[in-house]
């Protein structure tokens, strides 16, 4: 088996184990921080078919602002749980996490230390796609272009949108003293 389909079925598994994890976890921090191990492994999946700049807007949008977001509102919404008042639902959580995490630094290891490319025609055919897609579709300028001046009023509609709801929903938590 190539490295290719070794490092597909390591995160297919891992990505799998942590979208469990969101459903399973009674906690909802520990659902959310679930939630940010499988957007950070689906980065990985993009980073896999070379699309470097959906990989990096996954990682900073989703895993970074918006679920930073949500942790602040799950924690402004429930403040007076304890993390010592939880039993730990599930025993073997910890063993399957640290395993998780040992074949996750395995990996990226293996990646950092092999300096794992593509080399030869291989390569060559990868960069003569790339230029012929940029040159059909345009690059991440011409993306920025169109997001901010084609589309800045419904950029900005859902980000009020997005404050409103969070303001919404501390309103509806709040507990009367």
């Amino acid at each position: 088996m190539t490295f290719d389909i070794v490092s597909f079925i390591v995160l297919a598994v891992a990505t799998t184990a942590t979208a469990l994890g969101v459903i399973a976890f009674k906690n909802a921090v520990h659902s959310a921080l679930s939630l940010i191990l499988t957007l950070l492994f689906l980065a990985l999946f993009y980073l896999q078919l070379q699309a470097m700049f959906i990989a990096v807007v996954q990682i900073l949008i989703y895993a970074g602002a918006i679920m930073v977001l949500f942790l602040f509102v799950v924690t402004m919404l429930a403040p007076d749980q304890n993390e010592s008042d939880l039993k730990d639902a599930i025993p073997w959580q910890r063993i399957v996490g640290g395993l998780l995490g040992l074949v996750l630094v395995a990996a990226l290891s293996y990646e950092l230390f092999t300096g794992a490319q593509i080399t030869g025609p291989k390569a060559a055919a990868g960069n003569s796609l790339t230029q012929a897609v940029t040159a059909y579709h345009g690059d991440t300028q011409a993306f920025g272009m169109a997001l901010f001046h084609g589309f800045l009023f419904p950029f900005e509609v859902t980000s009020l949108l997005i404050i409103v709801a969070i303001l919404g929903a501390l309103v509806f938590g709040r507990r009367a003293n």
